[in-house]
Formats: C-alpha cells, sequence, structure tokens
C-alpha cells in the first residue's frame, strides 16, 4: 500500500470539519467523508425479515457511512464513475460487536483503504453499522438492525445517488461477509432492488452451529432464532438463483476453513459464477481475516500481494463480462 499506507503514517492529530453533507476528517491531506444515510423506506423491507425485526422491537434510523476516495481523485460518486470505476460497498467484520471504518490508522480500515489504493474501486462507501450491546438500550441494536441498516446504504447507492446496481461491488470480511451474504439473500428473495456486479467474501462467518461465536451477545436476549437458518448459517443452505459472481478469499489455516470450504461448495452446486482462494503461509494466528493485520502485510508480504492481485483481476474480469440481472429495475442503472 504506497500513497496511502505512506500518508495514514504520517497521520497525527486530525481536524473534523462540518458541511451541508457531510463530517469531513482531515489528517495529512486525507479527507475521510463521514455521510449519515438515512434508513431505507418501510416498502423495502417485506416478509419475514419485517416480521422478525417487529417481533424483536428494532427500529431502524439513520446510519454512519464513511466515504473513502484516491486523494487525488474528485470527491463525488459521479467523478469516480467516469469510465468503468466501481463502486464498493464494505462491510468490516468483528463479530458485530466491535469495530469502526472511522479511524484510518485501525485495522478495520486497511481493507477499504487497500480497495481504493490497488485500483479495484473509485470509491468505497464503508458502513458504520450499529455494533450490537453498544448503547443504553441494547435489546433494540440486536441483529437484524445490521441487516437493515445495510440495506440502508445499499438504497441510497442504488436509488439516491443512481449508482447502477452493475457497478457496486458488495465487499465483507468475516462477520462483514456474514452481513454481505445476508443482505444479498434478502436482495434476492425479496426482489427489493436489483442485485449488485458482484460479491467479495474475506474469511466469511458463514455457520453459526459450528461457529457461534458472540452470537448471544448480537440477538435480544428473549430471541430464540434457528441459528441453522439461512440468514445465520449460509454455509447450510444453497443460494437463491440468481446469485451474482462472488470472490471468496480465506486463510488456509484459520479457524472457518472446512465452513467456507461447505460455503464455496454450495455455490459451486448451485453453478454461481464463482472463483475461492486460500492464502497457504499465513500461521493460524493470523489466517483469518489476514488483511487487517500490518504484521502480516510485514511478514508474509506475497500473501497480500497475490491476495489484493486476485481481487482486483476478479473485480476486472467483472468489467469485461458483468453479471447479467434478472430484476425489472437493473435496467433503469
Amino acid at each position: 500500500m504506497k500513497n496511502l499506507t505512506r500518508l495514514f503514517s504520517r497521520i497525527g492529530r486530525a481536524r473534523t470539519r462540518t458541511t451541508k453533507e457531510h463530517v469531513i476528517v482531515e489528517a495529512s491531506g486525507v479527507e475521510l467523508h463521514v455521510e449519515t444515510l438515512p434508513p431505507a423506506p418501510s416498502s423495502i423491507i417485506v416478509g419475514d425479515l419485517q416480521t422478525w425485526a417487529s417481533e424483536d422491537g428494532v427500529a431502524l434510523g439513520p446510519v454512519d457511512g464513511v466515504w473513502w476516495y484516491d486523494d487525488k481523485t474528485a470527491i463525488t460518486v459521479a467523478d469516480a464513475l467516469r469510465g468503468d470505476g466501481l463502486v464498493g460497498l464494505q462491510f468490516h467484520g468483528g463479530s458485530y460487536v466491535l469495530g469502526s471504518v472511522k479511524d484510518p490508522r485501525s485495522g478495520f480500515a486497511r481493507i477499504p483503504c487497500g480497495l481504493i489504493e490497488h485500483q479495484i474501486c473509485s470509491c468505497v462507501l464503508a458502513l458504520e453499522y450499529t455494533l450490537a450491546c453498544s448503547g443504553v438500550d441494547e435489546s433494540t441494536q440486536c441483529f437484524p438492525l445490521q441487516i437493515l441498516e445495510a440495506l440502508s446504504a445499499y438504497y441510497h447507492l442504488v436509488n439516491t445517488l443512481k449508482v447502477p446496481a452493475h457497478r457496486i461491488i458488495l465487499i465483507g470480511d468475516s462477520a462483514g461477509a456474514h452481513l454481505a451474504l445476508a443482505m444479498q439473500r434478502y436482495l434476492l428473495t425479496s426482489g427489493c432492488m436489483p442485485s449488485p456486479g458482484g460479491v467479495v467474501l474475506l474469511s466469511p462467518w458463514c455457520d453459526l452451529i459450528a461457529h457461534p461465536g458472540n452470537i448471544q451477545r448480537i440477538l435480544k436476549p428473549t430471541s430464540t432464532p434457528d441459528l441453522s437458518g439461512p440468514y445465520f448459517s449460509p454455509a447450510l443452505h444453497a443460494p437463491p438463483p440468481n446469485w451474482p459472481p462472488t470472490l471468496i478469499y480465506s486463510g488456509a489455516q484459520e479457524d472457518f476453513a472446512a465452513s467456507i470450504s461447505t460455503l464455496a461448495s454450495q455455490f459451486s452446486t448451485a453453478g454461481v459464477r464463482m472463483e475461492s482462494y486460500e492464502a497457504l503461509e499465513i500461521p493460524p494466528r493470523y489466517s483469518h481475516d489476514f488483511l487487517i493485520f500490518s504484521i502480516v502485510e510485514h511478514g508474509w508480504p506475497d500473501e497480500v500481494r497475490a491476495c489484493w492481485a486476485r481481487i482486483k483481476s476478479w473485480t476486472e474480469a467483472l468489467r469485461v463480462q458483468p453479471a447479467v440481472s434478472t430484476h425489472p429495475l437493473a435496467a433503469s442503472g
């Protein structure tokens, strides 16, 4: 990571200023635009998701998103989309209970940073979704609030900013990949919006039966969901028809390796246009979600370079042969 890493290494005391649309974080020439996104309209939250959210008392409100741009490019989506540029919608990991992409010095910021630095996306909207168990009334911040907030961000891109869905790449790491899988499943089963052009899953948390993790911390205390269901354990279920092209990248020695392999098999069996890779050399301690660790970039640089190169090659192939959406609104972009 040359330009952004060099800039971030010089970050000292950041300044903030407010415009009509954004809170802008300025630090040594880097501007991360923090935008408050309005909640998605209730008309797109339907069926089982609507029932689930209502029964658990989840209320959707505004949510912050952090725009990442190359420091030498214009700071509008229209400028970023000149030519064949892609817009990334990124969900960070952290088991739904920790993490933030607002601090460019944090490990959670390394992935949106890398997507820009390696010219994979022209710009990235990283969702600052609500962390479970992080507020006064924790019962209203439980899952599936995070799915609703993800829908708000996607709706903002597609309907407010008029970004063509096929120019959007959905990216998630660990729990963020779990969120990406959940949102994409909902898009297809509800038909509320067209699917993105592709999905990138980095060390996806995809089987909560095998790896429950902090599940009791992210659910309402009185909630007793079936953790084998598709929104909790997508590795145990076939994807819905018309699933978009998907790239899976993980560590060969991570704890989730078996469930990730099962997820990849589900996609392959269903005929999804998919590629799957493993970083073979990274040891178990850093194998899961390895792109967030600076020590991995320094200790196993070839693995990190290979990962970014494969993601870049995969997205470039999407530009040449984009996914074909069957959604009636897809042609509107």
